[in-house]
């Protein structure tokens, strides 16, 4: 079932949709608004920049300046166009938008993107942009709209108040002193909220309620069991070999609080597993997690006692065995990637997804097996740990998929391969948006002498990259489902360098970005189901951070973001394989039980 309160006459979704279907011929829209910047000095200053929305186009973006602008500034941008045209419900490949950036000198950073998207966002749904010439506005645009922290507020805040303009900033940024310089502020987390402020749009309610899928939720049952009692067991085998410690007290105190973690986890994944099934299988993959570190610990502690060699040797050899496994069951699981419900490919998906996070993890654990050391041995053993559990979280989203293969709605696989063009094209902008900040940081941490920080950012890169390579290599092969995943898992992996979240300490700024992915969740769902698209598993992400909102903030808002995410590559696959006209898929039962497929325009 499908509640949706409305509370506005028309959505800019469909207002878009109407522009664009009475406006067939050549047009061009152009905005101007102020960025804060940073100049050299240190001193700040707000730039006049002119934003240019024209049809019909390729999906270009154009970036230019009186001087030189950066990687890490284009590419935001292309995150920003995007962005801002699937909120406008339009393909963004039948567009182009220029953005001129009115300075001299060299351009870099991420912070003028937030203020692009809100500008195109305008610009593509006909609203009033002139109120963006009383705002300065700054903020790191992410993949699902979000207005990412940023550097250099104080001096940005001190720039805009020069000038009598309010400055839009993150609302990550509030812990930041250098609020005291603005005279006028707005606290924004992400492009639903400054719509409303900034545009004054009118406010609506969208509520999401969509049936669980039984099927799904056996499974997860299923799961939970699974991990509940593979993690008993590896307790005892822990609690059996704690004397090998000795008297290692710190190391005793880390393995004897993880112990602690696990079963609180496991206490969790039991009281929740008949009401929420979903949660109580991550409940239950948490305690496994955690009771494999354990183990894993006093293994490496007990082989480092001995040649180092061995340690390094163990590493290599149990972390080559699990990539191995995986690279097995993506084999076999291609097999059954050519599911027609929208439930089968969601969870298959995701079953590749974690196949690739599990690549991802051990590849990055040998990278560093060389330079073990003792104070490095829960770093390693969460490494090895986090790899096994993915790998095998992956067989249980794979048993799900296949059971989920008659619950409704079906698709066809045009839109199948449609979302796999659109996840590549999406996350490809994504990755190139990550690897430019990685860049970008990797040289501060050089210019300061920190190489270690700088090594990790560049493994980051490395496995952003394969897994980039991975996804396109399964598109090559017409994989769709396969390719899907690992494109979702390589734009999940991007998500943690382009929102680095901060200030999660403060509940203001971590019920502010959750409220606003909830809205974005809600209203990208709310244009999946009236096409007949409607899926409660990101639902079921959405719900289990809500219960860890408070436990593990970061870690919540991640998974959200994760799972607004996941809805917009799907909604940009149909908005690509409709050409953005809404359309609900219909499956038709005829007398001799046959399916056949229906559609109907909603607008």
């Amino acid at each position: 079932m499908l509640a949706i309160t409305l509370l506005f006459l028309l959505s800019p979704v469909i207002k878009a949709q109407q522009l664009e279907e009475t406006q067939q011929t050549q047009w061009s829209r152009s905005t101007w608004l102020y960025l804060p910047a940073v100049e050299g000095n240190n001193s700040g200053t707000v730039i006049n920049t002119t934003v240019t929305l024209s049809y019909p186009g390729t999906g270009q973006v154009i970036v230019q300046s009186n001087g030189q602008v950066q990687s890490s500034t284009l590419y935001s941008m292309e995150m920003a166009y995007m962005v801002a045209m699937l909120y406008a419900g339009l393909n963004y490949n039948n567009y182009n938008l220029k953005v001129f950036i009115n300075v001299s000198g060299s351009i870099s950073g991420p912070s003028g993107s937030f203020g692009v998207m809100l500008a195109t966002y305008g610009l593509a749904t006909g609203l009033n942009t002139s109120i963006l010439h009383t705002y300065a506005i700054t903020g790191a645009v992410s993949p699902s709209g979000l207005s990412g922290p940023i550097g250099g507020l104080s001096e940005k805040c001190s720039a805009a108040s020069s000038n009598n303009l309010t400055l839009a900033f993150p609302v990550g940024n509030l812990a930041n002193s250098g609020v005291s310089n603005c005279k006028k502020f707005l606290p924004v987390p992400g492009i639903i909220y400054a719509s409303n402020e900034i545009y004054k749009t009118s406010q609506y309610d969208i509520n999401i309620n969509v049936s669980k899928d039984a099927e799904f939720e056996l499974a997860m049952k299923n799961a939970s069991n699974q991990f509940i009692n593979q993690t008993n067991k590896i307790l005892n085998e822990v609690n059996s070999n704690m004397p090998i410690l000795n008297n290692q007290t710190l190391l005793i105190l880390n393995v004897q609080q993880i112990i602690n973690y696990t079963k609180t986890n496991i206490n969790l994944a039991k009281e929740t597993i008949n009401k929420d099934p979903y949660a109580s299988a991550s409940y239950a993959f948490t305690a496994y997690y955690y009771a494999l570190t354990a183990n894993y610990t006093i293994w490496l502690y007990e082989l480092s006692l001995n040649k180092s060699s061995y340690l390094s040797t163990f590493v290599n050899n149990v972390t080559q065995n699990i990539i191995n496994e995986a690279n097995n069951l993506e084999s076999k699981l291609i097999n059954y990637s050519n599911l027609n419900t929208l439930y089968s490919q969601e969870l298959m998906a995701t079953a590749f997804s974690r196949i690739a996070d599990t690549i991802y993890s051990a590849q990055y654990t040998q990278s560093i097996s060389s330079s073990i050391s003792n104070s490095s041995l829960l770093t390693i053993a969460q490494n090895i740990a986090y790899s096994q559990a993915r790998l095998e979280s992956a067989l249980s989203w794979a048993e799900a998929a296949v059971l989920s293969n008659r619950t409704p709605p079906f698709i066809s696989q045009g839109l199948i391969l449609s979302t796999a063009s659109a996840a590549s094209t999406y996350t490809t902008t994504a990755v190139n948006y990550a690897n430019s900040l990685i860049d970008y940081y990797i040289s501060q941490y050089t210019s300061i002498g920190d190489i270690a920080d700088a090594q990790i950012l560049s493994a980051m890169k490395n496995d952003l990259n394969y897994l980039l390579s991975n996804a396109n290599s399964l598109l090559s092969k017409s994989y769709y489902t396969a390719a899907i995943g690992v494109y979702e898992d390589a734009l999940q992996n991007s998500l943690s360098i382009i929102f680095i979240i901060t200030g999660t300490n403060y509940p203001f700024v971590t019920s502010q970005y959750a409220t606003e992915l909830q809205s974005e969740f809600n209203l990208i769902s709310s244009e999946l189901a009236s096409r007949g698209l409607q899926s409660s598993i990101d639902n079921s992400y959405m719900n289990y951070a809500k219960q860890i909102i408070n436990s593990e903030p970061a870690s919540a808002l991640s998974i959200m973001e994760t799972a607004v995410v996941d809805s917009i590559i799907w909604y940009l696959g149909e908005l690509s394989f409709n050409n953005a006209n809404s359309v609900n898929y219909v499956t038709i039962y005829s007398s001799n039980n046959a399916i056949d497929y229906g559609m109907y325009i909603i607008y």
